[in-house]
C-alpha cells in the first residue's frame, strides 16, 4: 500500500510523541519496574492514539487498520519495548472485542474512557498451566441470578497492577473446552480481586506484571461481550 499525507501526520504525531515523552524516561523507568500509565496514556488519549481505529462515536478517529500499523511502527523507536507493550495491551488486546461485540452500556462504560485515556485495561486469557494452551484454562464464571461469581487466576498480566479493567476470559459452561469460553469485562476493584508481588522481569521492566487471583468476584452478567461461548 502507498502510505498518504494523512498517515504520514499520524506518524509525525506518534513520534514526536515518542521522543518527548517516553524516551527521556526509560532508563529510569526499567530501572524502577514501571512508568506512570495513567497519565502517559491520557496525553495519549489527548492526541487520540488510544483509539485510532476505534467507532468515533465512542470517541476514536474511526480510521482503518493501515494507521494503527503507522502508529506502532513509530512506537517501535521507543528505547523500551515495555511502554509501547503496555500501549499495545490496550489499544490492540483488551479493547477490540469491546468494540466489535460489546453492548452500548460497555462500550460507553470501558471502551469509551479507554479511548480516551481515562481508563488502563488488560487482557486476561493466560494461567499459570494455561499459557498457549487456552484449552486447558480452569478460570470459571458460574451464573448466580442476574450475576457471574469468578473464582480462578490469571497469570503474565501485562498493565494488570495498575488497570481499571479486565477483559476476562472465562469458562461459563460444562462444555467442551472450545465452546465453552466467554469474554467478560471485569472492573478491578470490584470485591474479591487481588494480586501476586509484581514480577521482576528480566526484559520489558517498565510495562508492570502480575498474576491476578479471583475469589468469588461478583459481575454483571451483562458486562459479558457477546453471546455466552464465544469467547474462544
Amino acid at each position: 500500500m502507498k502510505f498518504t499525507a494523512e498517515h504520514e501526520a499520524l506518524r509525525k504525531t506518534v513520534r514526536d510523541f515518542v521522543e518527548k515523552e517516553i524516551n527521556p524516561h526509560c532508563d529510569e523507568w526499567e530501572e524502577a519496574g514501571e512508568f506512570p500509565i495513567h497519565d502517559i496514556f491520557k496525553k495519549l488519549g489527548n492526541l487520540g492514539l488510544l483509539g485510532i481505529q476505534k467507532p468515533e462515536e465512542y470517541g476514536g478517529m474511526g480510521l482503518d487498520y493501515s494507521y494503527n500499523l503507522v502508529a506502532a511502527e513509530e512506537l517501535g523507536t521507543a528505547h523500551c519495548g515495555g511502554v509501547p507493550l503496555a500501549i499495545g495491551v490496550q489499544t490492540d488486546m483488551c479493547t477490540p472485542a469491546i468494540s466489535r461485540f460489546g453492548s452500548d452500556e460497555l462500550k460507553r462504560t470501558f471502551l469509551a474512557p479507554a479511548i480516551a485515556g481515562d481508563m488502563v485495561g488488560c487482557i486476561g486469557v493466560s494461567e499459570v498451566a494455561a499459557g498457549s494452551d487456552v484449552a486447558g484454562m480452569k478460570t470459571t464464571a458460574k451464573q448466580d441470578g442476574d450475576d457471574y461469581v469468578i473464582n480462578g487466576s490469571k497469570m503474565w498480566i501485562t498493565n494488570s497492577p495498575k488497570a481499571d479493567f479486565i477483559c476476562l476470559l472465562a469458562n461459563t459452561s460444562d462444555d467442551k473446552p472450545h465452546k465453552n469460553k466467554s469474554l467478560i469485562v471485569v472492573p478491578m476493584n470490584t470485591p474479591g480481586i487481588s494480586f501476586s508481588p509484581h514480577l521482576n522481569k528480566l526484559g520489558m521492566r517498565s510495562s508492570e506484571t502480575a498474576q491476578i487471583f479471583f475469589d468469588d468476584v461478583r459481575v454483571p452478567q451483562r458486562y459479558r461481550i457477546g453471546a455466552e461461548g464465544t469467547g474462544s
